[in-house]
């Protein structure tokens, strides 16, 4: 009897323990999830993302079937989506979108989950899933327009455009869908993507006058693409003094966004690693907590530390070989012209970089060098896409061998929207893209 007493009030302690430890995780969430608004809102989107992942930690703490830990677990993944996104972590951003989208619908959460699914149809935009793009922007915009939220009908409405139909070529809808969303008070890249439209449909004076609001944009990457379609026009339409002088500035922008671009690289890189190492001290000092809860717990500690162990091996190895092929790489291309061209765009985009004329027999042994490398990476790509051309190969080649769109657009001399849809086009007609649910990059580091 006496030793059931004992047993009983350790067991209530343990679990008033156990309520007191969740309330101060609650909150610790809470405060991690504010800060990260915050930072945010002040475009610090490093500091955001750590904020975010903090809170996501202390919340696995809390009992995941209650309301208010689902509603705050899915804010949470929806901001921290968009921060990786704004990286270029385009999948992880889907996945924690898609989430946050799933418990929405399970609390019945109509603005959380119009939120979640504008966020993921930007996501499938950039991983080049139009269909899967298109559904999420159509049902978001849905939800928007039963919520009478016309804000957000606004936004939908210019980036479904941008991101969807620029890229199927419906240009009609688009000019339609963008002339409602600015008419109603919209700002943004609205006036870039409906000077495009015009472009594409050769109405050329409407082109001009939308491009040139939108070179007005506080966003260099904006601006950038201003100028290029703007220099075309105005070369089309024999103004060459106004064509230089456009081309002058889309090189100035470019190498702005560039700069910004390369800025924003390092600074991912560095909250890259504080946050895992923010989450490696979290995890141990959850160890440890459960360890004074939980006593039989600790073999498997001691199981996971094993694991750990060999994955960090398996890392360190890992890294070893991609330094052995880093450095093997650059011996075999470091004399090509195509390589070297790429590289220097890479690193700096100014008018002495972008002056360059490529011959089809450097091209030629480009290919011939990144077979080398991968063992005959073009040999194994035709056989299983007999249909790709030359130049789709040599977009493959610098694909694979991690060039950006923006370098690879240059290279190609191809704008960079007209890249997007050629290596839509691609995927969808040549790499059997109806079936492969993949994006572009994906299938070829597949291979």
């Amino acid at each position: 009897m006496k030793t059931r007493c004992i047993i009983c009030a350790f067991l209530v302690m343990v679990s008033l323990t156990a309520c007191h430890h969740e309330a101060r995780y609650l909150k610790e969430a809470e405060t991690h999830y504010q800060q990260g608004l915050e930072q945010r809102a002040a475009k610090q989107s490093e500091a955001a993302a750590e904020s975010f992942s903090q809170a996501l930690l202390a919340l696995e703490q809390c009992k995941p079937d209650k309301p208010e830990t689902k509603r705050m677990k899915a804010q949470i993944e929806d901001n921290l989506g968009f921060c990786y996104w704004k990286h270029e972590l385009f999948s992880e951003a889907l996945l924690l979108h898609e989430d946050a989208a799933k418990i929405a619908r399970e609390l019945g959460d109509s603005t959380l989950l119009m939120n979640a699914l504008r966020n993921c149809g930007r996501a499938a935009a950039s991983l080049g899933d139009i269909d899967a793009a298109e559904q999420h922007y159509d049902e978001a915009l849905d939800l928007a327009k039963a919520l009478n939220n016309k804000t957000m009908q606004n936004e939908i409405l210019l980036e479904s455009s941008r991101d969807v139909l620029l890229v199927t070529e419906d240009f009609k809808q688009v000019i339609e869908r963008v002339s409602q969303a600015l008419a109603d008070g919209a700002s943004g890249d609205g006036p870039l993507t409906l000077g495009l439209a015009y472009y594409y449909l050769e109405q050329d004076s409407l082109a001009i006058v939308h491009l040139t609001e939108a070179t007005r944009n506080e966003m260099a990457g904006v601006r950038m693409s201003a100028y290029q379609s703007l220099s075309y026009l105005y070369q089309y339409a024999g103004e060459y003094q106004q064509a230089i002088e456009c081309q002058e500035l889309f090189t100035e922008n470019m190498i702005q966004a560039d700069r910004e671009h390369r800025s924003e690289q390092v600074q991912r890189i560095k909250a890259e690693y504080d946050l895992q190492m923010q989450k490696n001290n979290l995890e141990a000092e959850q160890k440890l907590r459960s360890l004074y809860l939980y006593l039989i717990l600790g073999g498997l500690v001691v199981a996971l530390a094993v694991v750990l162990l060999l994955l960090r091996q398996k890392t360190l190895n890992a890294k070893l070989k991609a330094e052995e092929m880093k450095n093997q790489l650059e011996t075999a291309l470091k004399k090509n012209k195509v390589y070297v061209t790429a590289l220097a765009l890479t690193e700096q985009i100014t008018a002495s970089t972008l002056d360059f004329d490529l011959k089809e027999t450097e091209w030629d042994d480009f290919v011939t060098l990144i077979d080398k490398v991968y063992s005959d990476f073009t040999k194994r790509l035709m056989d299983k896409y007999p249909t790709l051309t030359k130049s789709d190969l040599q977009i493959c080649c610098l694909t694979k061998q991690g060039f950006s769109n923006q370098v690879i657009s240059i290279l190609m001399n191809l704008q960079t929207n007209s890249y997007a849809r050629r290596k839509s086009r691609i995927k969808q007609e040549k790499m059997n893209g109806l079936e492969d649910e993949r994006s572009f990059e994906e299938i070829i580091y597949a291979i």
